[in-house]
């Protein structure tokens, strides 16, 4: 562990964790996985319901998500068939009552959502109320838009729908910047979004921006987050540019790490300065928000249910979805696959995770988000000390990248700044393993 702190310093951007296990550590299951008996044991409420849309207008240069530009309007209608189809299969192995509400929150993410239609998004909402009793006014409900296909007519739509949430990825308000992550939405149609979404009344509006991006200066960071900050979002998230293997960036893989962390500090005092408070290393909430805004919506937190080709489903232990890819030929043969599936009631393909598994998740969960990790919760959960077990949590107190106040455990102001090398440190030798050897 002495070499450790200073890997962790020289190397903030290490890995992104987003959900724990990757899907790259996931495999066909030994037997599939009959859902009614999965669910059997589920809580009566907090399901989270997420619906995964494929489809972009273009790929952009730092994305190994489960997304394509290939497609027509034939085929985004059997899509959205499709994911009526699997709603059905959901009250079914739910077994769901009539008027039984298990659903907190309902979320859209992609791809595009707003690539569908408006008769298209209307059609999959209708038969998410109809068949699986979701009321939406009472129910958190969050879309992620491009500035392309955001539009008035679909906008009206969503607020029907009582739209609690839409995040739109902005990226840069700088034409060449956009052009050099291979983003083909210009500065005017964000700016023509941006005065669409922030003119209609709507609890959380959510800009991402990026830094990192090769041709970027800190001078025109800055004039990005000046013009976010103008349209005052109640939630705000910086992404340090990854560049991931099979994507349009790899081969140039020009990063500058040291322009980076200037990057994030500069921005983390700007955004403090215009009254934002930061959650995480990414995430910043407008302070007079703060308590409807964090931390009451997390779409990873509970169980969940994903709906499309995809989505990650999962309750306590299992882990399942459909199969992974980066590479286009196998995505679309999964979107192909996926059109054409009879077998709804079970799942093939996914993680069980051993209880050691489990108490990492809840880590990771955790400590990298200024809610901090509740010992006390823990204990309870696994009647167990997480700083008797895992080295790597005295390591990071010692080094003050964690604090220890009363029973829990929160990270720094340092500590926010490496969650990307933090993060990486609760990944299992198995998980790890299996990432490595991960075959598309």
């Amino acid at each position: 562990m002495k070499e450790l702190l200073k890997k962790i310093e020289s190397n903030p951007y290490n890995s992104y964790i987003y959900a724990y296990p990757h899907k790259k550590a996931y495999r066909v299951f030994e037997e599939s996985i009959d859902l009614k008996k999965l669910w059997e044991k589920r809580e009566p409420t907090g399901i989270t319901l997420y619906i995964h849309i494929p489809f972009c207008m273009n790929k952009c240069g730092y994305c190994n998500l489960l997304s394509t530009t290939q497609f027509n309007e034939c085929k985004i209608d059997r899509y959205v068939d499709k994911l009526i189809e699997e709603i059905e299969s959901v009250k079914s192995f739910l077994e769901l009552k009539e008027k039984e509400q298990p659903f907190s929150s309902v979320i859209f993410g992609g791809g595009t959502p707003t690539i569908l239609k408006e008769e298209q998004l209307k059609k999959v909402l209708d038969n998410i109320k109809k068949i699986l009793n979701i009321d939406f006014s009472k129910t958190f409900f969050s879309v992620e838009a491009s500035p392309k296909t955001l539009t008035e007519s679909k906008l009206k739509l969503l607020k029907a729908y009582h739209i609690d949430r839409i995040s739109m990825g902005v990226q840069s308000f700088m034409e060449d910047e956009l052009k050099s992550i291979y983003r083909y939405e210009g500065v005017e149609e964000i700016k023509r979004a941006s005065n669409i979404l922030f003119k209609e009344d709507i609890k959380i509006k959510n800009l991402d921006l990026i830094y990192g991006i090769p041709s970027q200066t800190l001078d025109t960071w800055e004039a990005s987050l000046e013009k976010v900050i103008s349209y005052q979002p109640e939630e705000i998230y910086i992404y340090p540019i990854y560049i991931r293997e099979n994507t349009s960036l790899y081969d140039k893989n020009i990063r500058n790490q040291d322009l980076m962390i200037e990057m994030y500090n500069f921005a983390t005092k700007m955004l403090e300065d215009n009254n934002y408070i930061q959650t995480s290393m990414r995430n910043f909430v407008r302070k007079d928000r703060k308590e409807q805004l964090f931390p009451q919506y997390s779409c990873q937190e509970k169980q969940m249910i994903g709906i499309g080709c995809g989505a990650r489903s999962y309750i306590s232990n299992v882990h399942y979805s459909r199969k992974y890819a980066v590479e286009p030929k196998n995505i679309n043969q999964i979107i192909d696959d996926y059109l054409i599936e009879t077998d709804l009631s079970h799942a093939k393909y996914g993680y069980i995770l051993s209880v050691d598994e489990q108490k990492r998740r809840y880590i990771l969960k955790s400590i990298l988000k200024v809610s901090g990790l509740d010992i006390r919760d823990y204990k309870n959960k696994f009647h167990t000390s997480p700083l008797e077990e895992y080295e790597e949590l005295r390591f990071l107190l010692k080094h003050k990248l964690l604090i220890k106040e009363d029973e829990k455990l929160y990270p720094s102001e340092k500590g926010l700044g490496y969650s990307d090398y933090i993060g990486p440190l609760f990944i299992s030798d198995e998980v790890h393993e299996k990432m490595n050897t991960f075959i598309e």
